[in-house]
């Protein structure tokens, strides 16, 4: 589905200059001393070109070859724990494939009325499978339906005034850090870059 090369970096090559989005998992923008001048200057110091942000909650883009962006995405790691105290997780993806992924649509078949919200959570590269879906949470708020690629995504609804969280679901039943966006995010930050 998604995934850091994407058609165009096939086309390209592994050292074709290519837009990627780096999702930081657990930051607010302007908290603990993460602005978005911060966030914008420690991805250019780890590598990558032309550092966007987007929205507050840690949604970065740039542009780098493939073959950078590992080493990119844990500068970026490491320049946050720095200001932080914390370790954080950064999960990249291309553009590209963020854009195929949105123009597939693939929420279409899980769209109803009690909805509320439309969820990709990012895993760790390779993260195996472990859980067959689809997979209701307990307290019906949530509904996993697809895993590909390091991706799940998922519906969520309000039960007793409060969504799901299908990021700290995953987390509890796979045992790997993750991060959780909107699908209104993805979408939106799609636009922005195509």
């Amino acid at each position: 589905m998604l995934g850091v090369g994407g058609a165009l970096d096939e086309q390209h090559g592994p050292q074709a200059s290519v837009r990627f989005v780096a999702f930081i998992r657990n930051v607010m923008v302007g908290r603990g001393g993460l602005s978005a001048d911060a966030l914008r200057r420690m991805t250019a110091e780890a590598g990558g070109r032309g550092p966007r942000s987007h929205l507050a909650t840690g949604n970065l883009t740039f542009t780098a070859s493939a073959d950078s962006v590992e080493e990119i995405r844990l500068g970026l790691e490491r320049s946050i724990e720095s200001v932080l105290g914390r370790a954080e997780d950064v999960f990249v993806r291309s553009v590209a494939s963020l854009a195929a992924a949105v123009r597939a649509d693939p929420f279409a078949e899980m769209m109803a009325a009690d909805v509320y919200e439309r969820c990709v959570t990012f895993l760790p590269t390779d993260t195996p499978l472990t859980l067959s879906l689809p997979i209701q949470t307990a307290r019906g708020d949530a509904v996993l339906f697809a895993w590909q690629d390091d991706e799940v995504l998922s519906v969520t609804r309000l039960v007793g005034g409060r969504p799901g969280q299908p990021g700290k679901y995953l987390e509890h039943n796979i045992g790997v850090r993750v991060t959780t966006r909107n699908w209104n995010t993805v979408e939106r930050m799609v636009r922005l870059e195509s």
